[in-house]
């Protein structure tokens, strides 16, 4: 028996928790089709903004840092902004769009930034009007700047300036309305509480962070020539963090964003209190377009069968009674790091790894071998983290937790 995907996100349904989020992959009705195709449980619209220099963009606008480490840990640095048409062409992709989504039971969710008190209310009266279930109001892009209003980041770094927005839009319309937050804000709980209290339903936790990179030759920022955003594969447990603290702070419902590369980064924004989760990066950046959405759908769906669950809101929330308070972790059992010599290959790399002296190199059999004193081994578990083979393992009379190096 297959187990239960679908959930419901801020009192809308969705046949199961992968969105794909807003960015390219939804920049009009024809691309927004093929997110449906991939068999997303929904998709965010572009953002659009009646702003003219938000709808014009620069070329280059994507590039990689760290690429060496692509697939798996890198960062995209890019400054594409927002949605390249008019308000009344982008009503008509909408239309469209909401056509071919409905017709794949994927739930199309609109996407504003406004540039005015009176354009956030407009905006979100004619997406209601043309039947979307949900509205998202985009708090946290990183790049509209120096325009002389708050809007984007700037925005959702104020708390009183994003309580005002969304009170205005959460009056205009009947529809759910949840807010896109940033990464930047000063304290990203306190403007979540302040959006709550101005009506707002849930989250999408969270956008990436405001960046520079540097030509090393001329000093010139690259790509456009300012600031860009950076996200990517590293910054999933900073999206838990957040996902993990709003939701402990305020219960709300939560659409968990950024970082998400894989199908167990699905499963842990879900454990630590989101109800779906989008992906952009994974559909960019990754190897195989909207096909990665089946990747990470069947990764989830055999996840559940393997750990015998039949529905994955039972997930919801697992790692929240977790969390222990700092003053309150474990400072009494003592773990001790030891080398499983059949898988060291003597390369020497450990003994760097270790400020405790523990670790030297013996003859074994002919070959180098790594060995590590108990006596001296503090327990810090760097070296089983940094060992290229795998072939030191920590041992304690209680459960270690290393992570999955993933």
């Amino acid at each position: 028996m297959k187990p239960n995907l679908a959930v419901e996100y801020c009192g809308v349904k969705f046949k199961n928790p992968m969105l794909i989020a807003s960015a390219s992959p939804s920049k009009n009705a024809e691309y927004m089709r093929r997110c449906a195709e991939s068999g997303a449980g929904g998709v965010i619209a572009k953002t659009y903004s009646p702003e003219p220099l938000a709808q014009q963009y620069v070329s280059p606008r994507f590039t990689v840092l760290n690429k060496k480490g692509w697939p798996h840990s890198y960062s995209n640095y890019s400054c594409e902004f927002l949605a390249t048409y008019d308000t009344e062409g982008w009503m008509r992709e909408m239309k469209i769009a909401k056509k071919e989504c409905d017709e794949r039971n994927c739930t199309l969710v609109g996407s504003i930034s406004g540039n005015s008190r009176e354009s956030w209310a407009d905006l979100a009266k004619r997406m209601e009007g043309i039947g979307l279930p949900m509205l998202e109001l985009n708090f946290g892009c990183p790049h509209p700047k120096d325009l002389g209003y708050k809007s984007g980041q700037e925005l959702g770094n104020s708390p009183d300036a994003a309580a005002e927005v969304t009170n205005i839009v959460c009056n205009a319309v009947k529809i759910p309305v949840f807010v896109k937050l940033t990464s930047e804000a000063v304290n990203i709980v306190d403007v979540a509480g302040r959006c709550k209290e101005a009506g707002a339903s849930g989250f999408t936790v969270v956008n990436r962070f405001s960046a520079l990179d540097v030509d090393i030759e001329t000093g010139r920022p690259i790509l456009h020539g300012g600031y860009a955003g950076v996200g990517g594969p590293w910054m999933r447990p900073i999206t838990l963090k957040w996902i993990a603290k709003i939701t402990s702070a305020h219960g709300m419902p939560i659409s968990a964003t950024n970082g998400i590369f894989g199908w167990e980064d699905v499963i842990k924004c879900i454990m630590c209190g989101a109800t779906t989760v989008q992906t952009c990066t994974a559909i960019m950046y990754g190897k195989k377009q909207f096909a990665e959405v089946k990747n990470f759908l069947g990764g989830v769906e055999k996840y559940l069968v393997d750990y015998n669950i039949d529905d994955i809101n039972k997930l919801r929330g697992v790692t929240l009674p977790q969390i222990v308070t700092w003053d309150k972790v474990d400072r009494e059992h003592k773990a001790i790091s030891k080398v499983d010599r059949e898988k060291c290959v003597g390369c020497g790399m450990c003994p760097s790894w270790c400020f405790y002296d523990a670790i030297t190199l013996i003859e074994d059999g002919g070959k180098k071998k790594s060995f590590i004193d108990p006596k001296k081994c503090d327990g810090c578990g760097l070296c089983a983290a940094l060992c290229p083979k795998d072939a030191i393992k920590m041992e304690c009379d209680v459960p270690i937790y290393m992570g999955d190096f993933n």
